[in-house]
């Protein structure tokens, strides 16, 4: 069976990473465009060969099976929830909302209507992350640090990265992906952060993340993003045998060839990782899991709730200056 795919909105993630994507995919197609502008959804439609486009609501109204939402993060809530009230699958661009009480509705929302959401996280079905955790179990033996860090220089004034109203901030758009990243490592979920977040003044945004995750048995992650640095997008991980560097953890492209560094009695090796659309995996493991062709790689609901019960978290301990514990958080939908 070929699933039917719809689109929520004409952003620069979705012309980057889905519509390369789908065009060549096996088990889904596109067949609808929805966008706020109905000429923009209509150039779109033409430009990537759909025959059926409108704007959100004739996207959640039409017969499909799942939804692509690529819209501004404070719209996420609304649209899946829609998305699932229409009986539609979910996958929701990073980050899934703004608010830990946000993941819950959806989630609950999702629940209720029988349908699977995943976060569009999609580094996190990189092979390099794979290998990375076998040379953790071969070389690095015991971790104990997580340092991971995304930073890049200023977005233009108009970007909507800007605009507290639309869900922008540093937080949101980059902070996530290390602070994903550290949970992926560490397979588990964190006890208590600190945090500090510097903002724009004259514009209300975050523009910096500094946080200090503590997890089970000591571990600690570090993290560190940024609106106006040198661009980065790595981690490491510090072991009692050795140490692990990335070249590109998070916006890998699908014709970069990244490297994991192996830092071991003073020597650093390198191990190449042949190119692959990181985007593509993700999509095509959530259309299998949702069509029962493959086991369920990971719990995707439970996994965007505790993403999102960190993320504010970070919020809450930079707010109130204090240390947040993760146990001060109820999960109950």
């Amino acid at each position: 069976m070929t699933l039917k795919i719809g689109v929520l909105g004409c952003s620069r993630v979705a012309e980057k990473y889905f519509f390369p994507y789908i065009s060549s995919s096996k088990i889904a197609e596109l067949d609808f465009i929805g966008s706020r502008s109905i000429s923009k959804a209509e150039e779109w439609s033409k430009k990537y060969n759909c025959k059926n486009f409108g704007n959100y609501t004739d996207a959640i109204n039409a017969d499909l099976d799942l939804i692509y939402i690529s819209l501004p993060i404070s719209m996420h809530e609304e649209w899946s929830i829609k998305a699932a009230e229409s009986g539609k699958h979910v996958l929701c661009e990073k980050s899934s909302t703004d608010s830990f009480n946000s993941a819950k509705k959806i989630l609950k929302s999702c629940k209720n209507n029988n349908v699977r959401i995943l976060e569009a996280l999609a580094f996190r079905f990189h092979p390099q992350h794979t290998k990375i955790k076998q040379i953790i179990n071969d070389e690095l033996k015991e971790i104990q640090n997580f340092y991971g860090i995304f930073g890049f220089p200023p977005p233009p004034q108009n970007d909507i990265r800007w605009n507290n109203k639309l869900g922008g901030g540093v937080l949101n758009d980059v902070s996530c992906y290390p602070i994903c990243a550290s949970r992926l490592i560490f397979q588990n979920e964190p006890i208590s952060v600190s945090s500090n977040l510097e903002f724009d003044k004259k514009l209300s945004v975050d523009k910096s993340t500094n946080a200090s995750i503590l997890f089970p048995n000591d571990k600690t992650a570090f993290i560190s993003s940024g609106f106006n640095n040198y661009y980065q997008s790595k981690y490491s991980v510090w072991g009692s045998d050795a140490k692990i560097t990335t070249k590109r953890a998070y916006s890998v492209s699908r014709d970069y060839e990244t490297s994991i560094f192996l830092h071991k009695n003073d020597e650093i090796s390198e191990i190449k990782i042949t190119p692959v659309d990181q985007f593509g995996l993700m999509f095509e493991s959530f259309c299998n899991t949702i069509e029962n062709n493959i086991t369920n790689p990971y719990n995707f609901e439970e996994d965007l709730l505790n993403q999102a019960k960190l993320m504010e978290s970070i919020r809450i301990s930079n707010k109130e200056k204090r240390i947040v514990y993760l146990s001060e958080f109820n999960n109950k939908l």
